[in-house]
């Protein structure tokens, strides 16, 4: 089984860096060139860059480059030309930009850039990860329309009441080439019928987080949960650019930030915030006390 491992990013900080070396030299950054302008090679762009004093391997992509696919750019209920809104609401197109250029892949692993893998390497994670399913995803789960999650609302105009829902988290996820192909081709039809809808505002187009599980499982893919413990909190968790940790897990934690620590000692009264730890849904709230 041939896996690539990216991780999705629209900046550079020693901390992308830092879980960038943790992949072992068998990954690359995907990285939003949109505002950071870095120079691909003449002909690709696929190119070898030095940040931080590690080469990286990596994939720039832009506007340019979703045009070239000719894929929808709505976001919510509406055709948008800024870039960093079709990038938030449409995780999954990142996986047919890849899937272009580097075609020889069985696999694909897509990791946001705020994850943290709390130990040296992500092997012990990656390891245990090695069947055939075509859609590996975190909160895999059934959901229907009356739910009160918001990805499933007001969209009738594709799926009727009879179609089975799907949601998940799309912080990591696992694709094979055979569901990104299928989902690509899903998007563009979707995309004609969503164009030629001749109201829009009661209706919303399909978040990544309920497309590609809903998708993939009334199609006959193959799809499981990846049972590791999420981090939530109500603000931002800030665990140093450098990613120290102590008492090594070798788990995955999302979502972590790189500067709040920084912000928050610049403020003269900082408030308490809370951290809270979700593991199978249940929330242990932990008081972090302002200093």
């Amino acid at each position: 089984m041939k896996a690539l491992k990216f991780i999705s990013t629209h900046i550079i900080t020693k901390a992308v860096i830092s879980e960038y070396k943790k992949l072992n030299g068998d990954g690359i950054l995907a990285i939003d060139n949109t505002n950071l302008k870095l120079k691909p090679n003449a002909d690709s762009n696929i190119t070898e860059l030095e940040f931080y004093g590690t080469k990286v391997k990596c994939f720039l992509f832009d506007k340019n480059t979703h045009d070239k696919l000719r894929l929808p750019s709505f976001c919510s209920n509406r055709l948008t030309s800024k870039f960093a809104e079709v990038m938030w609401y449409n995780a999954d197109y990142r996986f047919y930009y890849i899937r272009q250029a580097f075609p020889d892949y069985d696999y694909y692993w897509q990791l946001d850039y705020d994850i943290f893998c709390n130990g040296p390497s992500y092997d012990e994670f990656f390891n245990q990860y090695t069947g055939d399913e075509d859609l590996l995803i975190t909160y895999y789960r059934s959901d229907t329309k009356n739910s009160g999650w918001s990805w499933a609302r007001n969209i009738d105009w594709i799926y009727d009441d009879n179609t089975k829902l799907y949601g998940s988290l799309f912080p990591v996820c696992r694709l094979s080439k055979k569901a990104i192909d299928f989902l690509w081709q899903k998007r563009m039809e979707q995309g004609h019928v969503y164009q030629n809808l001749k109201n829009k505002k009661k209706t919303q187009w399909l978040n990544c987080e309920i497309f590609v599980p809903t998708e993939l499982t009334n199609n006959g893919f193959k799809c499981a949960a990846i049972h590791e413990p999420n981090i939530t909190y109500d603000h931002e968790y800030d665990l140093n650019e450098d990613r120290l940790f102590e008492n090594p897990d070798n788990k995955l934690y999302h979502p972590v930030k790189g500067d709040f620590i920084n912000r928050l000692s610049a403020l003269k009264k900082p408030a308490p915030q809370r951290l809270k730890l979700n593991i199978l849904g249940i929330k242990i709230g932990i008081k972090i006390p302002a200093k």
